[in-house]
């Protein structure tokens, strides 16, 4: 058992966290040596916690340097983001970090990489444009399989031009056909030999590598307690990567963002075996290779009890079945953990490359500590033979669940999401025999030796330069699946699985990531007022067939809302609410025999464009239907390209041509103002029932979208007041008296951006510019707040921006004390507004 902590550079750390980060109220961990990005490339660097998985219950924050995590309570840029929170609006973390390490011996001497740990040695380019992207099963252009119809801009290739922000197949379109796995999709890339690498570790030797990094999610509740993480590495340098190692090092700190020093008491374990696992008729083996952590005692008596544990998962890498230039199967080399501060040479953590790549290198694993504190782990796997010019991948999932039991169903079902299912995408039930040979072997540059990995006396194949052969590559899984889970270990008894037999269907490709969803979560936008809030969305979900056999399947939209959300530590208006504050607050669906059938005409919402712009483009539309997008031309003068783009997607759903749009709308009128709201409107789909005879029975319930998928939020403000209206009167504060126990229905926690989460309204304020200012019973100048709405209201638009907040902090910074304090507010053409009102702490 390592018992190592990491170095002790506790000065540079303190040093960079006070040029770069600002201060953290929570528990701050001045003891853990990290590098904040140098500013010099801060503008491509996912630094500021801006993208983060939060359609799940398991929300994580992704970078674009390889780190996994947000270093809660650190004072970081990203530290308030989610970090591995669990439940969802919890509060409750399982990681502090976690990256991929890369190693192997190039002309003798080793080198490791690591995107965590010591120094980030991993970086974007410096260009905007490498940074990270999101998408999600359904979205334009990003079509897969195992939809017959894959190529999305009709070239006749699929899949070619990835979603990276660059032009990749020459064809002057940007990201316009690409895979789009899961619910929610962030992709980026990041190497090892920019000259950024080397800003925080001049002693980096880069392996020059390439990491092409995708991370998925899904909504629904059976598959939405994990993350999963496709790696792609390749070797972009002229020499040949031998003895390449992966690893994957977590720093996994368990328990709640408000309990101090909540790292020092979590245990971990490794867990490898197999177990059988039931899925759409067979009983499958599931290969469990994972690092677990979990708090010692659950923390049972504070506010945020931890009963959850994360496991760190290997899903899959490239393999060989030779073994020569990698591992035969998916395998966990060893698994490493670390606590304490003792070197390296005493079991502690590495400091070097030579003793990173030990580490990497080791075929055995540490002991199961048993003594509750601070720990980190590194999983590993190889050895690879990686030539110039040539890729592997490597699939992990952080997977959180209640207690062992729980955590084990949720990694099964990461690992069953990660297998897919196999399909017979070639419409040929002949092209594999009955020996199932189902993987088509193509090797357009040399002559190989194809050699069956279950027939050791099977004479290899050889498949010269150019040829293509069908072999069966995946036996060892299949006869591990039937001599496991159903007891068959001759393959010519019935029953015996084998996913390439030409009977019935000749299942020969596999697509990985592979989960059903209903349609995606239409775009959404809201209209705060006083006393009501209107949503506003498109047809987006209706428009959109089922990611895996290309049907409309659309039945019907619920708007749901969250309230009584008091921000818990590491949550934010962007990442939302926990599960259990949606309530649904209505349902509309097609008249076809299925549910309420209330149809979707009385929400339907036509927009306030001019009559003649629609027809304007209707005409333009049908004499050149190949006019498909507004940025091709200018508007009509006179007219908003906002307007024309409205009007364009009006006229292309009237006329039925593809990209048309039409719209929805929603009043909530049970609502108060200054509190706190989340919004979703979700989709739902249906199947339909075929009866014995192949006769239409009508439709059944299918899958329906969680309104974590999508959502706005926001704060119903009071209506300014026009100066044909104006009385200084109706200016008041609210609440008046200011009481804990007044301001408790919008009261949020803590946070950098807001440190009281307290807050009095200023109400009914001019429609206009103007300056409010706050004084102590005393006269002296307490706060002074401007409020400028000129803008909108030159739009029109003043009905509902008649508020400003103050945080009860002075313009010192300091929490005011209990007292009576003075307004004034004044605003060029308005009487100047005056009172009072009282704080009582």
């Amino acid at each position: 058992m390592r018992t190592g902590g990491f170095p002790q550079r506790l000065s540079l750390f303190l040093m960079l966290l006070t040029l770069f980060c600002p201060t953290s109220p929570v528990g701050a961990r001045s003891n853990r040596a990290i590098n904040p990005v140098p500013p010099s490339i801060d503008a491509s660097v996912a630094f500021n916690g801006e993208f983060v998985h939060n359609v799940g219950e398991l929300q994580m924050n992704i970078t674009n340097f390889g780190v996994f995590g947000s270093y809660p309570s650190t004072g970081m840029n990203m530290s308030e983001s989610p970090s591995a929170q669990w439940p969802a609006g919890s509060g409750v973390e399982y990681l502090w970090a976690a990256g991929i390490w890369c190693g192997a011996m190039v002309s003798g001497v080793p080198r490791v990489s690591t995107t965590d740990f010591q120094v980030w040695e991993f970086r974007p380019g410096i260009e905007p444009v490498y940074t990270v992207y999101e998408s999600f099963e359904g979205a334009r252009g990003g079509t897969r399989l195992p939809s017959p119809v894959v190529d999305d801009d009709n070239d006749g290739l699929a899949d070619e031009d990835p979603l990276d922000g660059f032009d990749n197949d020459g064809d002057g379109l940007v990201d316009e056909d690409f895979a789009a796995i899961s619910n929610q999709m962030f992709r980026c890339t990041y190497r090892d030999d920019l000259p950024e690498c080397f800003g925080m570790s001049p002693d980096h030797q880069p392996l020059n590598i390439i990491i092409t990094q995708e991370s998925y999610q899904w909504e629904n509740d059976r598959v939405d307690d994990f993350v999963g993480v496709e790696f792609a590495i390749q070797n972009v340098g002229e020499a040949t990567l031998e003895d390449f190692y992966l690893g994957f090092f977590a720093d996994p700190d368990v328990g709640g963002r408000n309990i101090p020093m909540v790292h020092e008491d979590d245990l971990v374990d490794v867990v490898e075996m197999v177990t059988c696992v039931e899925k759409g008729g067979f009983t499958l083996p599931v290969n469990y290779a994972m690092g677990v952590a979990y708090d010692n005692d659950g923390d049972p008596d504070s506010d945020s009890p931890c009963l959850g544990q994360i496991g760190i998962m290997f899903m899959g890498h490239t393999v060989d079945p030779s073994g020569e230039t990698a591992p035969a199967r998916v395998t966990l080399r060893s698994w490493q953990a670390f606590s304490g501060s003792a070197p390296f040479e005493d079991g502690g953590d590495p400091t070097t490359d030579g003793q990173a790549y030990q580490l990497l290198s080791d075929d055995s694993s540490d002991r199961v500590p048993t003594t509750a504190r601070d720990y980190r782990m590194l999983l590993s796997a190889g050895p690879f033979l990686v030539s110039a010019g040539e890729t592997i991948n490597f699939q992990v999932a952080f997977v959180v669940g209640e207690g062992r039991d729980g955590l084990l169903d949720n990694a099964a079902q990461a690992k069953l999401t990660y297998d897919g299912n196999w399909f017979n995408l070639d419409s040929d039930v002949n092209t594999p025999d009955t020996d199932c040979c189902e993987t088509l072997l193509y090797n357009p540059l040399d002559d190989i030796e194809w050699s069956d990995p279950c027939d050791s006396l099977a004479q290899p194949v050889l498949v010269s330069k150019g040829d293509r052969i069908w072999v069966n590559d995946d036996c060892l899984y299949e006869l591990e699946a039937n001599a496991l889970c159903q007891g068959i270990t001759d393959p010519t008894q019935d029953g015996y699985w084998c996913t390439g037999r030409s009977e019935p269907d000749g299942f020969e490709t596999q697509i990985h990531w592979l989960y059903g969803s209903p349609p995606p979560p239409p775009n959404l936008r809201i209209w705060p007022t006083e006393g009501m809030n209107v949503i506003f969305w498109d047809n987006l979900s209706e428009t959109v067939p089922d990611v895996s056999e290309l049907v409309y399947d659309f039945e019907g939209y619920r708007i749901w809302r969250a309230d009584n959300w008091d921000r818990p530590f590491g949550s934010s208006v962007t990442n939302g609410p926990s599960s259990d504050l949606w309530m649904l607050l209505g349902e509309f669906d097609l008249p076809n025999g299925l549910g309420m059938d209330t149809g979707l005409s009385g929400i339907r919402y036509y927009p306030n464009v001019d009559a003649n712009l629609i027809s304007y483009y209707s005409e333009v539309l049908m004499g050149n239907p190949a006019i498909l997008q507004a940025t091709d031309h200018m508007p009509p003068i006179g007219f908003t390209t906002e307007e024309a783009d409205t009007a364009i997607a009006l006229a292309k759903w009237s006329l039925g041509i593809p990209g048309g749009k039409c719209y929805y709308r929603y009043e909530d009128r049970h609502v108060h103002s200054g509190q706190h709201y989340f919004y979703s409107v979700t989709s739902k789909d249906h199947i339909p029932l075929i009866g014995a005879g192949n006769e239409f029975l009508g439709y059944g319930e299918g899958l329906s979208g969680d309104p974590a998928t999508g959502f706005v939020y926001t704060v119903p403000q009071s209506r300014s007041q026009g100066a044909w209206e104006y009385d200084p009167r109706k200016v008041i504060v609210v609440p008046n008296p200011a009481t804990a126990e007044s301001m408790e229905p919008w009261a949020l926690n803590p946070n950098n951006d807001d440190p009281s989460g307290l807050k009095v309204e200023f109400r009914h304020l001019p429609a206009a510019a103007c300056v409010v200012r706050i004084f102590s019973l005393a006269g002296d100048l307490v706060q002074v707040i401007e409020h400028d709405e000129s803008a909108r209201i030159a739009d029109g638009d003043y009905a509902s921006t008649g508020t400003v907040a103050w945080d009860l902090v002075s313009r010192n910074g300091q929490d005011v004390a209990s007292g009576i304090y003075l307004f004034s507010i004044e605003a060029n053409g308005f009487e100047s507004a005056i009172g009072k009102f009282a704080v009582v702490r």
